[in-house]
């Protein structure tokens, strides 16, 4: 009977394993309501004004439109480069709505 109990063993390595690498998935790609990006502070509901004002221009920038409700709606994702993470700014209707964090 010890053979249940070493594949049990095996399992929870596995299990383990797996639980540590979705993990690190998600805290690679973060959402965040607010960051600190090259020393400035960013926070949802900043205006596309005042995170250029705070950070410069971004290293790259994509505009489109989504259908909120039936009208369409400006949207534009900015990305800034801080050491090794990469951090897109969702901006819909000139207000910050998602920070998202990557390496």
């Amino acid at each position: 009977m010890i053979y249940p109990i070493i594949m049990r063993g095996k399992f929870m390595k596995k299990l383990l394993i797996t639980a540590i690498l979705m993990s690190a998935f998600t805290f690679a790609n973060a959402n965040t309501t607010n960051a600190s990006i090259n020393g400035e502070r960013v926070r949802v509901g900043d205006s596309y004004g005042q995170i250029v004002g705070k950070l410069g221009q971004p290293v790259s920038t994509y505009d489109y439109t989504k259908n909120v409700n039936g009208k369409e709606t400006p949207v534009r994702e900015v990305s800034y480069v801080d050491g090794n993470k990469t951090y897109t700014i969702t901006i819909e209707n000139g207000k910050v709505t998602h920070i998202k964090t990557s390496r």
